[in-house]
């Protein structure tokens, strides 16, 4: 379990009673012991510790950190620094292989990258690679899994090299927008 103060906790399946529906489970701040405010913002399930786990940043970087990184020799429940804090984090992936990501800024530019040009780095607080350049008092938004037909012209939203700045969506685009 990711959580929002840059922390990682482990727990396996079994530590968790198999109840009925109606007991709504355990609650997961309390069972594993997290800091006072602290919130968990993802979960990965994993046997293997196969694959990498994607964190993007309102500064525009990405860090691709192998999953293997978070493999203790102990059985720790808790590890620190699990991703960066040198920028809010935007949102974060589990990947087995490479996909294609479509980035959003605040200024409403896409870019489109393929998770392999962003080389993995072993270390789990890496503050990551520029993936999209962003002007001043821009953020970077929005981060999702990118499927063919999302965009009309793909091609207008790829660069070569990293960083790329994107570009604005046309209307083909965005799609039919109804007027009222």
């Amino acid at each position: 379990f990711f959580t929002d103060k840059c922390q990682v906790y482990k727990c396996r399946a079994g530590d968790f009673e198999d109840t009925k529906a109606s007991v709504l489970g355990d609650y997961l701040p309390a069972k594993l012991s997290m800091d006072e405010g602290e919130n968990v913002i993802y979960m990965i399930a994993t046997t293997d510790y196969s694959g990498y786990v994607m964190f993007f940043y309102e500064n525009g970087k990405a860090a691709k950190v192998p999953l293997e990184s978070y493999a203790t020799k102990t059985n720790r429940k808790k590890l620190i620094n699990a991703y960066s804090d040198k920028s809010r984090l935007v949102s974060v992936f589990h990947i087995k292989e490479d996909i294609e990501v479509m980035l959003i800024s605040s200024a409403g530019k896409i870019l489109l990258v393929n998770t392999g040009a962003i080389s993995p780095k072993v270390t789990r607080n890496t503050a990551g690679v520029a993936a999209m350049s962003l002007k001043k008092n821009q953020v970077l938004t929005q981060v999702k899994e990118y499927k063919d037909g999302m965009l009309s012209k793909p091609h207008r939203h790829k660069v070569k090299t990293l960083p790329g700045a994107g570009a604005l969506p046309t209307q083909e685009d965005l799609g039919e927008q109804l007027m009222l």
